[in-house]
């Protein structure tokens, strides 16, 4: 016990915490439960993790997944979710998946202004022969005013291993790498933000795997007239009914570039019927060696135009899920990313009450050499019609183990001096 509060003690100094929040608004959306009142960051602290061990080879490596949510009264803070997970004692690396979203406004439907599901900070802490991988993520849904009260859910999947037994190190794992740019109107809908690693990161027969870690999208101010008061304003915040919100960050290859530095790419598009001037930002973490494989997979974003010429107005207002299994892996482990997702109003823009994507109720065989996982989206106005479109894509995190310590540890020599 005492252990504990001194590691709850160390990590609330870690990390630099969101002053404490307000009561949570009684009015609520249909789909909406009920919540406790929101805590402050050291009460969040003080809770463990629900997480769910999806799989564990004892001494060597272990899976969890888990999700987290948080209410905030308006839009003008993001809201902040503290997580730690107890991980075993063998475990000395370790990081954490941004695996999925939901963001709600609880009082009724708005037009967005912006839209956040981000994990700024990740740390592995060590105590005492424990380990506790702990981690602060932002989300955020806000319209022009930032009045509307919403929630913010963050799925995640965290992995650990002892290093002993892999040649893998998991590189910018506490803030991330973050990118940033401004989509002019001009430039189209799709958005494209570029990462490129250090020379000479790579090198032999290192692989490299790029992990998801967040997103940021904000419509840029502009000069907007409206029933209010004052009724025009200069570079005033603009929000906008919304049409497609989408996601993709896919990597040339494993490989390295020639000069071994790591590459990958993100594209998104954020945008009402017209296509509009925005801010994006991303983040992700990367981890990388011999021990690190990679399959991959790539969503193509294609932008929606607009109202379409065939339009069902049928009510869809609820949370889809399907299955799905991928089969022939040849990995000791597996850890399935959600690196695209690609969310639409079937119709034409509409103003937003729910909109979301995450997998969950993950299963890895290796026996088998399988991976199930399930996947839920959401994207709805206040009365759930028209229908969404959803699309996602999942790229796996592989590894293979080592041989085993005793094998490839350096002999040791021994020396006998002969008496004379």
């Amino acid at each position: 016990m005492i252990r504990h509060l001194y590691m709850l003690l160390a990590l609330f100094i870690l990390f630099a915490f969101s002053a404490c929040a307000t009561k949570t608004p009684e009015k609520k959306t249909p789909d909406s439960p009920d919540k406790a009142k929101i805590l402050t960051p050291f009460e969040q602290l003080s809770f463990k993790s629900e997480g769910k061990t999806v799989f564990e080879d004892e001494g060597k490596f272990i899976l969890i997944e888990g999700s987290k949510c948080m209410q905030r009264d308006n839009g003008a803070e993001a809201a902040t979710v503290l997580q730690w997970i107890e991980m075993p004692g063998y475990v000395d690396s370790a990081t954490v998946v941004l695996n999925g979203w939901d963001l709600r406004y609880l009082q009724k439907d708005r037009e967005v202004n912006s839209m956040k599901a981000d994990i700024i900070h990740s740390k592995l802490v060590k105590s005492a022969g424990s380990s506790f991988l702990v981690f602060e993520v932002q989300g955020k849904l806000d319209d022009q005013n930032r009045a509307g009260a919403y929630e913010f859910c963050v799925f995640y999947s965290g992995f650990g291993y002892r290093s002993v037994w892999f040649d893998a190190a998991i590189e910018w794992d506490y803030n991330g790498i973050e990118a940033s740019a401004l989509q002019n109107k001009a430039q189209g809908a799709v958005a494209t933000v570029e990462n490129l690693g250090s020379k000479g990161t790579l090198k032999g027969n290192d692989v490299i795997a790029i992990i998801p870690r967040g997103f940021d999208f904000q419509f840029d101010d502009t000069f907007e007239c409206e029933l209010r008061f004052p009724p025009c304003k200069w570079a005033d915040r603009a929000d906008y009914r919304l049409l497609q919100a989408a996601y993709s960050l896919s990597q040339t290859g494993a490989s390295p570039n020639r000069d071994g530095s790591p590459h990958w790419v993100t594209q998104t598009i954020f945008k009402d019927n017209d296509t509009r001037t925005h801010r994006i930002k991303t983040r992700a973490a990367q981890i990388r060696g011999s021990s690190v494989k990679l399959r991959a997979d790539f969503l193509a974003l294609n932008p929606r135009a607009g109202k379409t010429a065939t339009c069902r107005k049928n009510t869809d207002g609820i949370v889809r899920t399907q299955t799905f299994r991928i089969n022939d892996l040849p990995y000791d482990y597996a850890v399935p990313m959600l690196t695209g997702w690609d969310l639409s109003y079937e119709c034409e823009h509409q103003q937003v009450q729910r909109a979301g994507i995450w997998i969950h109720d993950i299963h890895f065989n290796p026996e088998a050499n399988s991976l199930e996982y399930q996947v839920s989206s959401i994207l709805r106005d206040q009365d759930g019609a028209p229908s969404f479109n959803a699309a996602h894509r999942i790229t796996v995190l592989g590894l293979n183990r080592l041989p085993s310590p005793e094998q490839h540890r350096t002999p040791k020599i021994e020396i006998k001096l002969r008496e004379q």
